[in-house]
Parts: structure tokens; C-alpha cells; sequence
């Protein structure tokens, strides 16, 4: 695909916490329409990308552009960011979705939708209810508009989260493994929502430990281990033609899990 297509273009990414390398040379793309799973065991470096891409981590050297606007790049060995006017402008195109749903407890669901449409966007409040009751009804939750955060379950929480970060209309949605804190019978009702998004052809990237998502949704799976992007293809590809031993041994634990 050619690079007018790409939402996230990342090239040569590394960061660094003292001594150690969470970030390894790091470059990928994610082109529009795109959902993109990466896998990989802990510590490779999966939800720190993810945090870079979206400025809650600040790279040591690299280039990364949303929409094809530059956050950061490095001309003389050191990373430079735009400025915060700029930052919140760019990180303004990315919606996140973390493992905990940071909903506020004192508002409802309807008011947890609307709050940044409203502060940020200066929507009006009625075009940004009108906006936060379709979202509920997409992510299944019509009725909960006027429920707080305590009444609903893990799963409910999470997509009350994802219709938030809808909200705002981004050019991506950025998830941090978004089923790890839910229990296992209420982790398909978030996949589901998922997966219709990836049928709408939203622009995903997803750091994700469900195999089954990353197989069955995914167009393109990324492997990470070590701070690097070890390997990548269609999800046949990775699943059943592995080519390095590393990936090929994570998937043995997989399946042996």
C-alpha cells in the first residue's frame, strides 16, 4: 500500500528507560481500513509502542506520523516533538482503549461519551447526546445511557470505553490488550464489538493476547519479542508458516497454555 494510506507510519522507533531497551529500532505502518494484531510475550515491548504512538511514552530516536502529520522525528540524534498545540492536535486523530476502562464514576455512561465531544471538540450537547446514544446502541448498550460506572459489568465497562473513544471520531483505534482485566465469559461481548468495527473498517491496531481474534479478524498480525518486530504476514502466515524459531516457540506456549 502506498504511504497515503497509512494512519500510523513508525520508522526506526527506539526507546529507552536507563539501561534498558524497551524499543528496538521499531518500524511499521498501519494503513486505513486496516486492523492490525500484535502478539508477542510480555516484555517485548507491545503496550510501550502502543503508548508512543499515542505520546503517553516519549521515544528516545525515531519518526512516528498519524495521519500524515509528524509527532516526533530525530534530525540530530535526538527526538524532537512538535508542540503541545500540535501534539494535542495529531494525538486528537487516535482513540486508545486500555486494559482498565478509566471511566469516571461520578458521570453516567451518556456523560462519560459526551464529556470530551464537549470540552474538546466544543460539540454541542445535543449533537454530542444524539452521537453517544448511536455509539451505545453499535457497542450494545442502548439501555445503560443513564447507568454509572458501578452498576455495569467489566465487559459493559469496556464497551462503554471503546463507544468513548468512538466519540471523538479518530482517524485510528489504539487497543491495549482490552479483554486482559475482563473475565473469560464476558471477554466475547468486547471481541464482538471489535470484530464490527473491523467489518466497518475502522483502523485498528490491537496489542492482543486472543489468538482467536488475531487469526480470525486481523489482516495483518505482527510478532514482537525483545523490543523488535521479529516477524509479520496474514494471519495463515503466522499461524501455520511461522518462519523464525522464536515464533514458533511462542506459539507452542500458546497452544500448551
Amino acid at each position: 500500500m502506498t504511504d497515503n494510506l497509512a494512519i500510523i507510519k513508525v520508522q526506526n522507533v527506539t526507546k529507552r528507560f536507563g539501561d534498558l531497551t524497551a524499543l528496538s529500532d521499531v518500524s511499521l505502518s498501519v494503513y486505513r481500513g486496516e486492523t492490525v494484531a500484535i502478539i508477542g510475550p510480555s516484555g517485548s515491548g507491545k503496550s510501550t509502542l502502543l503508548r508512543s504512538i499515542n505520546n503517553l511514552e516519549k521515544i528516545s530516536s525515531g519518526e512516528i506520523i498519524i495521519n500524515g502529520q509528524t509527532l516526533v522525528t530525530t534530525p540530530h540524534d535526538r527526538a524532537e516533538y512538535v508542540s503541545d498545540k500540535e501534539i494535542r492536535q495529531i494525538c486528537g486523530e487516535i482513540g486508545m482503549i486500555f486494559q482498565h476502562f478509566n471511566l469516571f464514576p461520578h458521570m453516567t455512561c451518556l456523560k462519560n461519551i459526551t464529556y470530551a465531544p464537549i470540552k474538546v471538540k466544543k460539540q454541542s450537547k445535543a449533537q454530542a447526546e444524539a452521537e453517544a446514544r448511536r455509539l451505545l446502541e453499535l457497542v450494545g448498550l442502548a439501555d445503560k445511557a443513564d447507568a454509572y460506572p458501578s452498576q455495569l459489568s467489566g465487559g459493559q465497562k469496556q464497551r462503554v470505553a471503546i463507544a468513548r473513544g468512538l466519540a471523538m471520531n479518530p482517524a485510528v483505534m489504539l487497543f491495549d490488550e482490552p479483554t486482559s482485566a475482563l473475565d473469560p465469559e464476558i471477554t466475547g461481548e468486547v471481541l464482538s464489538v471489535m470484530k464490527k468495527l473491523a467489518e466497518e473498517q475502522m483502523t485498528m491496531l490491537v496489542v492482543t493476547h486472543e489468538m482467536g481474534f488475531a487469526r480470525e479478524v486481523a489482516d495483518r498480525v505482527i510478532f514482537m519479542a525483545e523490543g523488535r518486530i521479529m516477524e509479520q504476514g496474514n494471519p495463515r502466515q503466522i499461524f501455520e508458516n511461522p518462519q523464525s524459531e522464536r515464533l514458533q516457540n511462542f506459539l507452542r506456549s500458546i497452544i500448551r497454555s
